[in-house]
C-alpha cells in the first residue's frame, strides 16, 4: 500500500493510503481534537490503545484529556513508525502473527480488562479486513484475561490458605548451601518417559534427579530414587500425587502456596521455595523460615527448569516433557489421577471414551509449550536437552535440543556414579504469634485485597460506586480471615 504525506488546506501534514485520506484534507489536527473530545468512555481506563492512528495527532489530545493513563498503539503499517514516540508502547500488527499473545505479553490481565480500544475512523474504513481480524483477536485476549482472572481469584484465596497451612505444619525443613555438582535430570510424567525408565533406573546415581509430582508413582514403581521431589500445584487434587511420599525421607521442594496435606507436611523433609511475588512471599519472610528461591510458572516443569538453571552449572536433561497430547494415556503409568478416574469407568462410560476426551484437550499444553520455546536462557557452555524418541518438528521446543536414548547413553558415559548429598536440616519452629501479628498488621491492606480478589477489583474500577461489589469483597475478606484464624488456632 502506497502511503503519501502531503499538505492539507491549512498547511498541516495529512496522509493518504492509496489515495484515500487517513486524515482531513482541511484541518487534520482539529479533526483529531474533535475525535478525542467526542469519545464516550464507559469508565476511566488505565490504558487507551489506538488502532492505526496514522500521523497520531489524536495522541496529543488524549494526553491532555487523560494525563495519568498509559497510551498504546497498534500499527497496521510500518510507514508511521516515526510517530511512535507519542505512545508508551507500540504493537506492530504487521510483524506479529498472534496479536492476542502480543497483547498479553505487554499488558497483564487486570490492565487489559481496564483498557479501552479505539479505531481511528479513517483507518477502520480503509483497512476493513485488518480491522476485522484485529478486533477478533482483541476480543479473544479480553475473554482469556477474564478467564484467567476468574481462575486467579479462585486460586489466590486457596494459595493464601495453603500458605498458612504450610507454615503451621512443617516439622522438618531442609536447605543446602552449595551448587548442585552433577548433571540434572528432571522427570516429568509424559508418555515419552517410558523408553528411558530402565536406563534411568540403572544409572540414577549419575544424575541429580528432580522428580515432579505427577511422576512420583512412576519412580516408586520402578525403584528410581530421586534426590528431590518437587510440587507447585495449589489445587487439592494435586495432592493425590503426593500420597506415596509417606514412604520416603527424600526432601520435597514446595512453595508455601502449593497444596500439601498437614499430615504430610508434619512428616516430610521440606525444602521451602519462595517466589518473587505474592502474599506468600511476605508471609514467608515474616515466618523466618530458610528458603530457596524459585520462579512462578504455569507448570511445575517450568519452575523445575528455572530452579535447575539457578542452582547448577551442569547440563540439564528433561524427560517426560511431551507438551503435546498423545493417543491413549496422557501420562506414563502408573499415575494417581488415572487410578482414581478409572474407578468410575463402566460399560456405558468406558475408559476408551475418557481417554479419547483427554486427547482433545490441548489449550494449556500449547501455552506451556510456547513458554519453553519463547524463553531462551543464557546457559554459557551447558545445555538443556529433552529426552524423547521419534520426535517430530510439530512437537519441537525450539532451542531445547531433543536427544534419543542412544544419544543419552553416550552423553552419560563420563558421568560420575556417586550420589551427591547436599541437604541438611535447618533449625526453625513455627511461631503462630509471628504470623498472627503479621496478619493483623495487614487486616486492611488494600494491595492484599486486590491480589486476592482481582476480578472484583477490576469490576469496581469500572464503577467505584458499586456498593454491592464493595460489600461482596468485604464479606469474602472476613470469611477468609476467619478460616486463617481457625488454622492458626489449631496449631497453638
Amino acid at each position: 500500500m502506497k502511503i503519501t504525506i502531503q499538505k492539507a488546506k491549512n498547511g498541516e501534514n495529512t496522509a493518504l493510503a492509496d489515495g484515500h485520506f487517513l486524515h482531513s484534507n482541511y484541518a487534520p489536527v482539529k479533526e483529531a481534537q474533535r475525535f478525542v473530545e467526542n469519545l464516550a468512555l464507559p469508565f476511566i481506563p488505565k490504558i487507551i490503545i489506538l488502532l492505526e492512528p496514522a500521523l497520531s495527532y489524536a495522541a496529543d489530545f488524549l494526553r491532555i484529556r487523560f494525563p495519568n493513563i498509559k497510551l498504546g498503539v497498534i500499527r497496521y503499517l510500518k510507514d508511521f513508525e516515526q510517530y511512535n514516540s507519542k505512545f508508551d508502547f507500540v504493537i506492530n500488527y504487521f510483524e506479529t502473527s498472534n496479536l492476542e499473545a502480543r497483547l498479553e505479553s505487554c499488558i497483564n490481565e487486570e490492565q487489559l480488562l481496564s483498557t479501552l480500544f479505539f479505531s481511528w475512523p479513517a483507518s477502520s474504513q480503509i483497512f476493513k479486513d485488518i480491522e476485522k481480524e484485529v478486533w477478533k483477536e482483541i476480543k479473544l485476549a479480553l475473554e482469556r484475561s477474564k478467564t484467567l482472572l476468574i481462575t486467579r481469584q479462585y486460586f489466590e484465596k486457596k494459595w493464601f490458605l495453603n500458605s498458612i497451612n504450610f507454615f503451621a505444619n512443617i516439622k522438618h525443613s531442609v536447605s543446602f548451601q552449595n551448587q548442585i555438582t552433577k548433571d540434572i535430570l528432571i522427570i516429568a510424567s509424559g508418555p515419552s518417559l517410558k523408553p528411558f525408565i530402565s536406563f534411568i533406573k540403572e544409572n540414577q546415581n549419575k544424575f541429580f534427579i528432580i522428580c515432579l509430582s505427577s511422576a512420583i508413582s512412576v519412580c516408586f514403581k520402578y525403584d528410581i530414587k530421586p534426590d528431590l521431589y518437587m510440587t507447585t500445584d495449589g489445587g487439592f487434587w494435586a495432592g493425590e500425587h503426593l500420597k506415596k511420599l509417606y514412604k520416603t525421607d527424600i526432601p520435597v521442594a514446595i512453595p508455601a502456596e502449593a497444596f500439601c496435606s498437614k499430615n504430610l507436611l508434619n512428616k516430610l523433609k521440606i525444602l521451602p521455595l519462595v517466589y518473587d511475588d505474592g502474599i506468600s512471599k511476605e508471609l514467608t519472610k515474616a515466618s523466618g523460615i530458610i528458603t530457596k528461591h524459585a520462579v512462578r510458572n504455569g507448570t511445575v516443569s517450568g519452575t523445575a527448569l528455572l530452579f535447575a538453571i539457578e542452582y547448577s552449572d551442569k547440563n540439564i536433561y528433561m524427560c517426560g516433557l511431551d507438551m503435546a497430547n498423545q493417543k491413549g494415556f496422557q501420562h506414563t503409568q502408573p499415575n494417581e489421577l488415572e487410578a482414581n478416574a478409572s474407578i468410575y469407568d463402566y460399560r456405558i462410560k468406558p475408559k476408551e471414551t475418557r481417554l479419547t476426551r483427554s486427547e482433545l484437550t490441548t489449550g494449556s499444553l500449547e501455552i506451556y509449550k510456547n513458554w519453553f520455546i519463547s524463553n531462551r536462557f543464557n546457559l554459557s557452555q551447558r545445555k538443556v536437552l529433552r529426552l524423547i524418541e521419534n520426535n517430530d518438528r510439530k512437537n519441537s521446543l525450539g532451542w531445547i535440543e531433543d536427544i534419543n536414548l542412544q544419544e543419552f547413553k553416550k552423553l552419560s558415559q563420563k558421568a560420575s556414579d556417586c550420589k551427591d548429598y547436599i541437604f541438611k536440616e535447618t533449625s526453625w519452629k513455627f511461631d503462630s504469634s509471628k504470623i498472627k501479628d503479621f496478619i493483623n498488621q495487614n487486616i486492611n491492606n488494600q494491595l492484599w485485597k486486590q491480589q486476592l480478589f482481582p476480578l472484583d477489583y477490576v469490576s469496581l474500577s469500572h464503577n467505584n460506586e458499586n456498593i454491592e461489589m464493595q460489600n461482596k469483597i468485604e464479606s469474602e475478606w472476613e470469611n477468609l480471615f476467619q478460616k486463617i484464624s481457625g488454622i492458626l488456632n489449631e496449631n497453638i
